[in-house]
């Protein structure tokens, strides 16, 4: 009988969705609430790899006396953070060895997609790591857990997925104080919240790179049951939550979803939504979204304007609508079936920014668009980066602003279309290695820099940061808690965990010097 639970949770980035510190994705909460549904006194211990890492003694004495080792792991989406390190293959399979006597299962992107290694690199199957877990789950954690508990492991099926929300929204429910657990609980945590899963465009087949069409058709949670969530985070301490977990917050309840690959928003419900959330949780000091569709704003203009202006009104200042442009290169749009040619990338810029560029209560402009550029997709050339590194100067010559540009190197993941064209992105990587590092540096200097320099500029007073780490050369890293946050590098060193406010003092390309200007307790 499983009595106790350990969690390790190695960290996942994807597509929509994200669970490096100070994040804290649905993983967590939807394992651990699975188990109190059942068992209201299950002994669930909650710890971070970073912890682990930290107490790997202490980790260990604690899963070695456990009935079961959850492990959480997958950051398929390549990037670099600030806030905490994910889980390596080596430190998985050797934490998994140690543990050579316990059950032990894998959830995640890791165990449906591989485990991945960042960009430019072939995930690893899952079916090598299967000799080192009782069982790999690839379906959903909550729907395991649940039927392993209530049954046994004979009933319990790793493949099957949810084909509704109403165990997973008792499971969100029941496993919100889980959040107590996490290491960042109590100062800068920003918990994901997932309005529903998979992407609109999977009946026309989704981008070749991408994991969420894979789930088929999207499925919805209803206004009134996010909002319930919330709550509940709330009362456990929760003050700051990103609306996320989607890959286009405009596509959140439309009627046209199964019709249309880009399906008219529904603007009521997103007010039902956020006005629900602001309602039942009023002490919140952060509400951001992440993933917006491009191809919804210019398929949807007026519909789109509507919703965008509804978030605005219910967010908070500084938030970002990541739009998964991918490249300005139609070659590169076509062969991959991205979402929307180069002109109309550059509309949606327009459109974002007319509505979100006015600044709020933090110094930050309410809602700018954030732009992912992705390298080694199958029919990229040499002209990919001129014609990248030409519509990016055009944005910046319009005056418009994007808050951070993305520039990475495709991962390939397991089942997924373009796992099967892996050679090709291979040899498109390497053969570009040279140009992609000289483009890298060109944006940064020449885009980045000026973006940054746009969005604030120096005497620019930046309200509610907290401060992160330490940093060289007698400075402290501060960020305010939400979407793609603005790296303050504060003069002198500072405790960790204030917040603070300071004035922008000089711009870097990916950052600001700083020097405080009023300190909180």
């Amino acid at each position: 009988m499983i009595r106790k639970i350990v969690i390790l949770d190695g960290y996942t980035d994807e597509p929509a969705g994200l669970g490096v510190p100070p994040y804290i994705n649905v993983y967590p909460r939807l394992i651990a609430g699975s188990a109190w549904s059942i068992d209201p006194g299950m002994k669930i211990y909650y710890w971070t790899i970073d912890r682990a890492r930290e107490n790997m003694g202490e980790f260990m004495k604690i899963a070695d006396s456990s009935d079961l080792v959850v492990f959480i792991a997958g950051a398929e989406v390549p990037g670099k953070y600030i806030g905490g390190k994910p889980i390596t293959l080596e430190e998985l399979l050797r934490i998994t060895t140690l543990l050579k006597d316990k059950d032990k299962i894998l959830i995640g992107p890791a165990a449906r997609y591989g485990f991945g290694h960042g960009g430019g690199s072939l995930a690893v199957q899952r079916a090598k790591l299967k000799n080192y877990f009782t069982e790999i789950v690839y379906g959903d954690p909550e729907i395991y857990i649940y039927h392993l508990l209530k049954y046994g492991w004979e009933k319990a099926e790793p493949w099957r997925l949810r084909e509704d929300y109403d165990l997973t929204n008792k499971a969100f429910i029941h496993g919100a104080k889980i959040i107590e657990q996490h290491p960042n609980h109590g100062w800068n945590l920003v918990v994901e919240i997932e309005t529903y899963r998979g992407c609109p465009r999977w009946i026309g087949g989704g981008c070749s790179f991408c994991i969420e069409p894979r789930y088929g058709k999207p499925i919805m949670r209803e206004p009134r049951d996010i909002v319930a969530e919330v709550e509940a985070l709330y009362k456990f301490g929760a003050r700051h939550i990103r609306i996320g977990r989607q890959p286009d917050i405009l596509a959140y309840m439309s009627r046209k979803i199964g019709e249309e690959e880009y399906p008219e928003p529904n603007p009521e419900a997103l007010r039902q939504l956020f006005y629900g959330i602001r309602n039942n949780a009023p002490g919140l000091r952060v509400v951001h979204i992440d993933n917006v569709n491009p191809g919804t704003i210019i398929y949807n203009r007026m519909k789109a304007i509507e919703a965008l202006k509804i978030i605005i009104k219910y967010h908070t200042p500084g938030d970002v609508a990541a739009l998964g442009i991918e490249t300005f290169d139609p070659k590169v749009v076509k062969a991959n079936n991205l979402k929307v040619y180069p002109d109309e990338a550059v509309e949606a810029v327009r459109i974002i920014n007319k509505y979100g560029s006015i600044r709020g209560w933090n110094g930050l402009p309410h809602l700018l668009p954030g732009i992912n550029l992705l390298y080694g997709l199958p029919g990229e050339t040499k002209e990919t980066y001129r014609l990248n590194y030409e519509y990016l100067k055009r944005i910046l010559e319009e005056g418009l602003m994007v808050r951070r540009i993305n520039i990475r190197k495709v991962a390939v993941l397991e089942n997924t279309p373009l796992w099967l064209k892996k050679k090709i992105v291979e040899n498109t990587l390497r053969r570009h290695s040279k140009i992609y590092e000289k483009y890298r540096l060109l944006i940064m200097k020449n885009i980045d820099l000026r973006m940054m320099e746009r969005i604030t500029p120096p005497g620019t007073l930046l309200r509610y940061l907290y401060t992160e780490k330490k940093l060289r050369g007698g400075f402290t890293a501060a960020r305010f808690p939400g979407s793609y946050p603005i790296l303050v590098k504060l003069k002198g060193t500072h405790p960790i965990g204030r917040i603070v406010d300071a004035h922008a003092e000089s711009i870097a390309a990916k950052s600001v010097t700083g020097i405080i200007a009023i300190r909180e307790a």
